[in-house]
């Protein structure tokens, strides 16, 4: 049940920034910003494969972990994907609502991975050495 509410929150926060953003006016670097939060999504699913693949945060019962593509650099690259959508959109037209928003959505995603990833060393007996080779969500970072 956990994981579903966070990803409705998730969804809710990505829905309401895309509501309140007047796409007209963006300025062309976030469009680039979003060329790249798209290009990193498709990325990181073509590697992870649709069987592989779960919107929730538990693992796929039947499924492999994933250490190729942008996972061999961070282990959340759809999560990271995700920032640089609420980046190119808030940088790109500032406002409060959109802040707001966004904060919510960074901490709803810190606690989605952090959750996830208990669940992951469960379902995994590989994952606690992937995490310390790899960092989170931004290479080299965190």
């Amino acid at each position: 049940m956990k994981g579903k509410i966070l990803v409705i929150i998730q969804f809710t926060c990505l829905v309401l920034l895309m509501i309140v953003t007047n796409w007209l006016t963006l300025p062309w670097w976030s469009f680039l910003l979003l060329g790249i939060s798209a290009f990193l999504a498709f990325w990181a699913m073509a590697v992870m494969k649709l069987g592989n693949f779960n919107v929730v945060p538990y693992p796929v019962v039947n499924g492999n972990l994933v250490t190729a593509g942008p996972y061999r650099v961070i282990r959340h690259p759809m999560y990271t994907s995700i920032f640089i959508f609420a980046l190119a959109l808030l940088a790109g037209q500032f406002d409060y609502y959109k802040l707001i928003i966004s904060i919510v959505m960074v901490a709803d995603l810190v606690v989605k991975m952090i959750f996830e990833e208990g669940l992951l060393c469960e379902h995994f007996p590989g994952y606690k050495s992937y995490m310390q080779r790899t960092k989170r969500v931004i290479p080299f970072v965190w």
